[in-house]
């Protein structure tokens, strides 16, 4: 009784308490219950979901042909991760057919929504960063809730990521999505630690390689569109806090530019901003922009390092802001601002936007099976046909004799030649001489 009483005691005594950080989206922004309500059709519960990608699976791989409506039934269907693999699979196959230009907006937030609730966020942002495979593109509302669970997790360099993305896609509407996507920028520079250098294997003297040759058609030219091709977390975040941050005429955005060109690499934009912008009355500079701007002085080349220090000197003399006023805090001020502003705009939206989808998803059914029941009563004429064709011809054998005959011959003309056995051909040798027979001794 007391080795009993000593566990429960124990197990009490180191539960561990959980922690709710506080988000800047509620609940009520995400509508849960309108995104429920979207899926609650019957048809969902006249499917077996396992049974279902079955069926599609086979379908493509005997026709392959995928239909888009199926894709976006299965992944609106998923109540577990147990299915996340097929559904990542399906989409690859819609993306490889040439239904993927039909593609629900809604099966692209279910596969978001899907991966937040029951699987792995960081494989989600894999799907999202390879569109060419998966065709998944993030609309304004799927990011913000994407964005915002990830920096409450602290997941920031994810969170820039998915930022990036939006940059890429040039989305700039929506003010939550602009200043969401700054704040995670903001705050994996801030958090930004370089990798460290790996050592270069010691070189092997006086060992022979082998030289490989490989013959291809054509060599492309190496091209960078620094856009597309960037592939570095912390360059895309400083291009993306530039790209939204010039959008925006207020000091914040003008100290986000900054930092954004900075960590871009683009100094030429850099020396020409801060020579402009000081020349504003209006313009205050933060602690932690001139802080970023002697981290990577010590950083840059020498051929860039005297542009650096040109535009900290002229930073430095334009008035600073409070010193309890801090460049996060401003950002998450802005935050709230566009979230108050926007808040009741973008759940009106959603909703909206989850009825539409439930019409078009109902009219896609429809034409669906109005298609099947064709393809299929044609199929059912065809075969009779074919009945029909094969009992007259038994009917009128005797008056069609002579056709039939003909069409007989002219099938046999068509066959192949060269499958026919070959004729054994005798060739004589003049010069063959036969051998003696000789009579058998007794």
């Amino acid at each position: 009784m007391l080795r009993n009483s000593r566990k429960v005691l124990l197990q009490n005594s180191v539960r561990p308490i959980i922690y709710h950080k506080k988000t800047f989206l509620t609940q009520e922004y995400k509508c849960t219950e309108a995104w429920k309500k979207m899926n609650s059709s019957p048809v969902f519960n006249k499917i077996n979901i396992n049974d279902f990608y079955n069926v599609v699976d086979q379908n493509y791989t005997s026709k392959g042909v995928i239909s888009a409506i199926d894709v976006d039934i299965f992944a609106n269907a998923i109540k577990d991760s147990s299915h996340l693999e097929e559904l990542k699979d399906m989409l690859h196959k819609l993306r490889l057919s040439a239904e993927t230009g039909n593609m629900l907006e809604s099966t692209r937030q279910a596969t978001v929504r899907n991966y937040m609730e029951f699987g792995d966020i960081n494989e989600l942002v894999e799907i999202l960063k390879n569109p060419l495979n998966f065709g998944v593109f993030l609309d304004y509302y799927s990011a913000n809730i994407l964005l915002d669970n990830l920096i409450t997790t602290a997941n920031y360099e994810q969170a820039a990521r998915v930022a990036a993305l939006m940059m890429l896609q040039e989305e700039y509407d929506n003010d939550i999505t602009c200043t969401l996507c700054q704040y995670a920028c903001l705050k994996y520079i801030t958090n930004y630690v370089p990798p460290e250098p790996v050592p270069a294997p010691p070189e092997q003297k006086n060992k022979k390689v082998e030289e490989i040759k490989i013959r291809i058609k054509f060599l492309r030219n190496p091209y960078f569109d620094d856009h597309f091709d960037i592939q570095d977390t912390f360059t895309l975040s400083g291009k993306t806090l530039a790209w939204i941050s010039e959008r925006v005429k207020d000091n914040l955005s003008n100290n986000l530019q900054i930092i954004g060109w900075l960590i871009y690499r683009k100094f030429d934009k850099l020396s020409a901003f801060c020579e402009t912008i000081s020349k504003e009355k209006s313009f205050k500079v933060y602690a932690e922009v001139l802080k970023l701007l002697q981290r990577e002085t010590g950083i840059v080349d020498a051929e860039s390092k005297p542009v650096l220090e040109n535009c900290f000197a002229i930073l430095n003399k334009v008035q600073q802001t409070p010193s309890d006023v801090s460049l996060e805090e401003s950002l998450k001020n802005a935050i709230e601002n566009a979230i108050n502003k926007s808040h009741k705009n973008d759940v009106s939206n959603q909703e909206q936007l989850y009825s539409s989808w439930s019409k078009i998803r109902e009219e896609k059914l429809a034409e669906q099976a109005q298609r099947l029941d064709r393809a299929r009563r044609l199929q059912l004429v065809q075969e009779k046909q074919k009945e029909l064709e094969t009992e007259e011809q038994k009917l009128w054998f005797f008056e069609n004799e002579d056709k039939i005959d003909l069409q007989i011959e002219e099938k046999e003309k068509l066959v192949d030649k060269s499958t026919l056995k070959k004729k054994v051909t005798k060739t004589t040798d003049e010069n063959y001489i036969p051998p003696e027979i000789r009579p058998k001794k007794k």
